[in-house]
C-alpha cells in the first residue's frame, strides 16, 4: 500500500520557512536591497549562475507532486518577475538523505516574495497559480553535473489549498 500525504498550504512568512531558507519581500522605495543568496554555500560550488526560469501556471489545487529535488552545494534563490502567487513546496531530509515526507510543508508565496532554499533543502519545482510567470534564479554551482538532485516520489503527495486563505 502506499502511503499518502496531504499538505495543506499556509501564509509564506520568514518565521514559519526559516528552517528551510529565507524570505525577503521585494524593495519598495529603495534603491538596493540585498536578498540572501549564498549565506550558506559550500566551498565546492565555486561558480555563481543566474538566469531566468519560465513557470507554466497550475490553474487549480489540488495538486499531486511527483518529484521533488535538491542542490547539495548552494542554496537557491527565486525572486518572482511577475503578480502570480506561487508555492513554495519543502521538507527535511531523512539520516540517509532521502525526503523525509513526514516533514513536507507547503507554503503560499506572494508575487513581492523572494524565497531562498537553505542548501539540501528538498523543495518542489517552481509552481505558479494564477498565470505563467518567470522567476530571476541564482545559484552556485560546481560544473560536475551533480549540483541538482531529484528525487521521483513513491508516495501519493497532495497539495491542497485550505478553507481560510
Amino acid at each position: 500500500m502506499t502511503q499518502s500525504y496531504t499538505v495543506s498550504l499556509q501564509p509564506l512568512s520568514p518565521e514559519a520557512f526559516a528552517p528551510f531558507g529565507d524570505v525577503a519581500t521585494r524593495p519598495t522605495g529603495e534603491r538596493r536591497r540585498y536578498l540572501p543568496t549564498m549565506s550558506n554555500d559550500a566551498d565546492a560550488a565555486q561558480s555563481f549562475t543566474f538566469w531566468i526560469s519560465g513557470a507554466a501556471a497550475q490553474v487549480r489545487l489540488p495538486l499531486q507532486a511527483t518529484t521533488l529535488e535538491r542542490h547539495p552545494y548552494s542554496a537557491q534563490t527565486f525572486v518572482p518577475l511577475g503578480s502570480a502567487h506561487y508555492l513554495a513546496i519543502v521538507c527535511g531530509a531523512t539520516g540517509a538523505g532521502d525526503p523525509d515526507l513526514a516533514t513536507l510543508r507547503g507554503f503560499l508565496a506572494g508575487p513581492e516574495q523572494a524565497i531562498t532554499y537553505a542548501r539540501n533543502v528538498w523543495h518542489h519545482p517552481s509552481t505558479v497559480l494564477d498565470a505563467p510567470m518567470d522567476f530571476a534564479v541564482a545559484m552556485g554551482i560546481t560544473g560536475r553535473g551533480d549540483d541538482d538532485v531529484f528525487h521521483p516520489l513513491d508516495a501519493a503527495v497532495t497539495i491542497v489549498m485550505p478553507d481560510i486563505l
